[in-house]
């Protein structure tokens, strides 16, 4: 071994080693601190883009199931309203059929005038049962963008442009004794699904009845009318109860995918403490070995002067 003071490559080469093994426990210390293995992007660019591309999708996925549930509360609402009708439409044609079996005006009189209230309680309900200013059973649509990305939506009671929504419309006679009128103002109410091949519609009635019971034929008619609407209203139901399944669906849907999508962005950019403690406890001797060899590098030139004596 040569003995030279101006150059201590041993010293040097314990530096370097000392500077990289410091540097490898400083980045140990940083994951223990934060949790992350990846702290910056020069840790592992790579990774990093797939941690923070799971984070968007499932945070973008968690506001989707809100969105899911309120698209969920808008359908219940106008599902129980759809019911209200339905029940009054039983009432009317009860009053229908005690008219067609009246045997003075006066007894079809009081009978059309109850209808006529009937009638105004349908258009008070359809007014009423609305989400978030969304009269859905007025022609409104409302918009459920459930997804993560732009192409996850659906629309309740309209097309892709949220437009030719069905709308129910109930008017009572003006006198007590005059006729009422309720209608579809579609024949068929529309759905749009972006995700499930787009556009599809639910046939229902396309014209408007008259609930007359100023004669017994007139009568008999009325209670058809109300017969025939009585089934555009369940059908109507039925579409609603197909809307809340498959929102309840995606819900869940969302929540199973967005839990897999978490721990899938855990696992690229979290620490795990295991391995980190253990090499970092390494690094800690390994460092600690690196300085008593830089101690005893520096010794060397020492050693020059003991020849110089």
């Amino acid at each position: 071994m040569a003995f030279r003071i101006r150059n201590n490559y041993e010293a040097d080469v314990a530096l370097t080693n000392l500077y990289i093994n410091r540097t490898k426990l400083s980045k140990l210390e940083q994951e223990l601190a934060t949790g992350l293995r990846i702290v910056r992007a020069a840790d592992d660019a790579t990774d990093l883009f797939i941690a923070d591309n799971l984070k968007q999708t499932y945070v973008g996925l968690q506001r989707g199931t809100q969105n899911a549930q309120y698209g969920l509360a808008a359908a219940r609402v106008v599902d129980d309203a759809l019911g209200r009708i339905y029940d009054i439409l039983v009432k009317i044609k009860d009053k229908a059929v005690e008219a067609a079996n009246a045997h003075t005006q006066e007894e079809r009189n009081q009978a059309q005038q109850q209808i006529n209230e009937y009638v105004r309680n349908i258009a008070q309900i359809v007014q009423t049962a609305e989400f978030d200013d969304y009269r859905l059973l007025a022609g409104k649509s409302y918009t459920v963008h459930f997804g993560s990305h732009a192409s996850g939506y659906l629309i309740i009671n309209g097309d892709s442009q949220a437009q030719n929504g069905v709308a129910i419309s109930a008017k009572a006679g003006s006198a007590a004794s005059l006729a009422a009128t309720i209608k579809f103002t579609a024949g068929s109410i529309i759905g749009y699904d972006n995700l499930a091949g787009g556009k599809y519609t639910v046939k229902l009635i396309s014209q408007a009845f008259t609930l007359d019971v100023s004669t017994a034929s007139k009568a008999r008619a009325t209670i058809d009318s109300v017969e025939k609407f009585m089934r555009a209203i369940d059908k109507l139901r039925g579409y609603y109860a197909g809307i809340e399944n498959k929102l309840q669906n995606i819900i869940e849907n969302n929540q199973a995918i967005t839990d897999n999508l978490k721990e899938g962005e855990s696992v690229v950019r979290n620490v795990d403490y295991a391995s980190a403690m253990a090499e970092f406890n390494k690094m800690r001797v390994i460092t600690q070995a690196n300085i008593a060899a830089l101690a005893q590098a520096n010794q060397i030139p020492q050693l020059v002067l003991q020849l110089l004596r």
